[in-house]
Order: C-alpha cells, then sequence, then structure tokens
C-alpha cells in the first residue's frame, strides 16, 4: 500500500503527528489482537484534534471481519479497506482527500460521509502481490524481507477464523514469487523469509488434497537468487511436511535449516476436536526425523481448547518437555464467533488457561537455555542488523544480528563483539560464547 500510495506521488512519513492522512493496518484473529487494533485506531484518532491529521482510514483483518460493527461503533473512522482491496488504496486516499474538501466537517470534527472497500475472498480472488512494476516501502527493521506466497486458507481448524477473513487458499504462481524475491535482494535484503496461512501447500489449488507442493522446489530456485540470499520459510502444516522438504531444507546451500511448524497440540483427542493432523507417535516421527537432520526446529501450541482437560495438558507438557523444541511459543485459546469452537462444550476456564500458559513457557525457558548451550563454541554465519552498544567493557563495538537458525522477529538474536566495524546488512563469522535463555553471544573470527 505504501509503495502505490508513494509512486502515485503522495509522501510517505513514518510520524503520526506529521501525518494529514493516517492509515491503521489492523490483525482480527483473535481477542488480544483486535483489542489492540481497537485501542491504535481510537489513539490515531486523537491525531485529529492533536495533529494535522484530517483522514483515518482502517486497514486489513478487522476491517475485513467487522466492516459494519466498525462502522457504527466507530464513527471517527473516514475510510475502510479489507485486505482483498488493497491494490485500491490510492483511489480510497484520493476519495477520502477529495471528500474532505467538498463536504463539512460536524463541529466535533467526525465526518458525516464514509467510504468502504471490502469483498469476500473467493477462490478466484488473485493474491495481492509486488510485481515488478509494484514499488514497495520496506517497514521492517533489518536486513530481510517478508514474501507472501499464497493468502487463504482451507485447513478449517475448528479454532481458527481465517478462513472467513482472508478466504480460501489461493498460491501465487511460482515466477511471480521468484521476481518479487529477486526485487527485495535488490533492494537490499540479506535473507527473504517466505510466509503464507500454509506455506507447504505452495503451488497447490484450492481443494485439492492429490497435488503436490511446490515449496521446495521455489526454496531451491531462490537459494540461486543473484545475489545468494537467505532463504526461509514459515508455517509449515505438519500434515504436508515431506521428505523433500525436510531434505532441502537441511541439504540446500542458503537455505536456512529451519523447520517452522506449528503443532498446536498432541493430544489426540484435543487435535481431533481441534480439527488438526496428528497424534503423538506420528508428530514425534516428524520431529525426530527433522532434528536427525540437523534442523532447527519451532513449534506453537494453544493451551485451553475446550475439552482440554488436565491430564490432556500434561500429555502436551511432557512432551513438549521430552522433545526439546528448540524454540517454542504458545498462546491461550480465544473463542471467535464464527468457528466451531465458538461453542463447543468443555470450556477450560481463564485461570486455568492462564496457568497452562505459564506452566508450558517457564518449561520452555530452561529448555531454550539448554538448546542454546549446546552451540557455544559453533563457530557460524550471522547476519548483522544493528548496533547493539557502541562499547562494552571489554573494548569494541557490541552488534546485534542472526544466524540462519533464529528467524526474525520470533526468534532471539546474536550480540557479537568486533574489535574492527561491522557493515549493517553483512554476513561476518562468529564463535557461540555465550548462551543465554533465547539470545546468544559470540565474537568475529578470522576467515
Amino acid at each position: 500500500m505504501l509503495g502505490l500510495l508513494r509512486k502515485a506521488g503522495h509522501p510517505i512519513t513514518a510520524d503520526p503527528a506529521r501525518a494529514e492522512i493516517l492509515i491503521v493496518n489492523t490483525c482480527g484473529f483473535i481477542g488480544k489482537a483486535k483489542e489492540e487494533a481497537v485501542s491504535t485506531l481510537l489513539e490515531a484518532a486523537r491525531y485529529k484534534t492533536d495533529g494535522v491529521c484530517r483522514s483515518l482510514i482502517a486497514a486489513g483483518c478487522l476491517v475485513q471481519r467487522y466492516p459494519d460493527a466498525l462502522r457504527e461503533e466507530m464513527p471517527e473512522i473516514d475510510a475502510f479497506i479489507g485486505v482483498t482491496e488493497y491494490p485500491r488504496i490510492v483511489e480510497l486516499v484520493e476519495s477520502v482527500t477529495n471528500a474532505r474538501l467538498n463536504a463539512e466537517l460536524t463541529p466535533d470534527g467526525i465526518r458525516t460521509s464514509v467510504i468502504t472497500a471490502v469483498s469476500r475472498a473467493t477462490a478466484d480472488t488473485p493474491v495481492f502481490e509486488c510485481a515488478p512494476d509494484t514499488p514497495r516501502v520496506t517497514t521492517q527493521p533489518g536486513a530481510f524481507a517478508y514474501v507472501r506466497v499464497a493468502d487463504g486458507c482451507d485447513n478449517h481448524c475448528a479454532y481458527c477464523a481465517i478462513p472467513s477473513i482472508r478466504g480460501p487458499f489461493r498460491s501465487r504462481a511460482m515466477e511471480s514469487v521468484l521476481d518479487e524475491s529477486a526485487l527485495r535482494v535488490g533492494d537490499g535484503a540479506r535473507e527473504i523469509v517466505y510466509i503464507a496461512q500454509d506455506t507447504t501447500r505452495f503451488g497447490m489449488k484450492s481443494g485439492d488434497g492429490a497435488a503436490r507442493s511446490r515449496l521446495p522446489l521455489l526454496l531451491r530456485r531462490a537459494a540461486r537468487l543473484p545475489g545468494e540470499p537467505w532463504v526461509r520459510t514459515l508455517y509449515c502444516h505438519p500434515a504436508r511436511v515431506t521428505d523433500d522438504l525436510l531434505d532441502t531444507l537441511a541439504g540446500t546451500p542458503g537455505v536456512c535449516p529451519y523447520l517452522d511448524a506449528p503443532l498446536q497440540h498432541v493430544d489426540r483427542d484435543v487435535l481431533r476436536r481441534m480439527n488438526r493432523w496428528g497424534d503423538p507417535d506420528s508428530i514425534m516421527k516428524l520431529l525426530e526425523k527433522a532434528r536427525g537432520l540437523g534442523l532447527t526446529i519451532r513449534t506453537t501450541f494453544l493451551v485451553g481448547f475446550p475439552g482440554e482437560d488436565e491430564a490432556a495438558f500434561r500429555r502436551l507438557y511432557d512432551f513438549a518437555e521430552a522433545f526439546g523444541f528448540d524454540r517454542m511459543g504458545a498462546f491461550a485459546f480465544s473463542p471467535e464467533e464464527g468457528t466451531p469452537a465458538y461453542e463447543m462444550p468443555g470450556a477450560v476456564s481463564d485461570r486455568a488457561c492462564a496457568d497452562r500458559l505459564d506452566a508450558l513457557m517457564r518449561m520452555q525457558r530452561g529448555v531454550s537455555l539448554s538448546r542454546n548451550k549446546l552451540r557455544i563454541g559453533n563457530v557460524e554465519d550471522v547476519l548483522i542488523e544493528r548496533i547493539a552498544a557502541d562499547r562494552n567493557s571489554r573494548g569494541g563495538v557490541v552488534y546485534e544480528g542472526r544466524g540462519a537458525r533464529e528467524a526474525p522477529e520470533s526468534d532471539g538474536v546474536i550480540r557479537v563483539r568486533s574489535a574492527e566495524p561491522l557493515a549493517l546488512g553483512g554476513v561476518v563469522r562468529a564463535r557461540i560464547t555465550r548462551a543465554r535463555h533465547y539470545d546468544l553471544e559470540g565474537e568475529t573470527v578470522s576467515i
């Protein structure tokens, strides 16, 4: 959206106090995300009186999910744009600008007319993609770029509202993804991170359970792009993690040896109620195969799903402790209207959910430290992203970066001490000297 606006001649500012038009991109996945989105919208609306803002636009998943409720309950918002309409952002901005110039404001500064661009995604709705002639403004810090390979989801997990928000699964074309990847590398990205609701379905058609995923081929081709970027993929559905994918992750130069497979649970009955794949034996078989190939393994668990009793949670806890995930995230069940789990019997209390989440993450803190300690003494490539400290007690500058085994934003970092200046966005060799619960420390070594 920012790239299209800049191309159309609209100057962009990261300072909301200076913006005449504010765009808030929202999440509508779970309760806490919705609360944060509404709070941010209300905060942004204050700039209509405390700043120079004249128009407020709400975008993204919350808008896609609740357009009528937002329009009725938040008169501060002047326009809405859903997840399928991002190419219309220039039209929308110019529409609210014209409306502001040609319409009178109410005494409290709230506009009486509202512009809405929201349509439901179908199997024929194209994935909004950055074609070679579509500019992009990269907003995340660090020398990496996310590239979406697909949108929507057909998995229909019982707790998940994504299919109703983003529609059925639609994959991008291989060449389109590679073209955008090359553009991002040309813009300075040293690492390309492929994302989707389910990356393992890349190249497959909606509803087609027999077609073969083209994700391994994409990873192998992307790693050979000019500039030789690191290539990482996230959000792999465990039911579609194949030997081909594991071998590609483990044995392809440039492809990060990193498997992100959200399991959500391991108890057989809970998984069945979630409409998820697997059982303890099949899950352990997959994980042991991945670890045997030397992959770093990240997963996510959901606690407090309806019907999860103490015994089911204990099976999850014991499994996670026994296997020892390199990275693990967890969240508490959020009942979402419109999903099968919303009115399921066997609700777990908020207190029990919080206690289980706390217990699981406390356990993982110790596991993470143990896994990190195994890397002490290793010499690894580290992508330098920022300066952490100008000087430390031992001399030199401390930089912050990541190895191929750390995904951006979700995992820890590696702090590297160097007597010589290091280039941000460059890759250096560093020996790991110390492990913390989630982060590592090291020092540069001569090649």
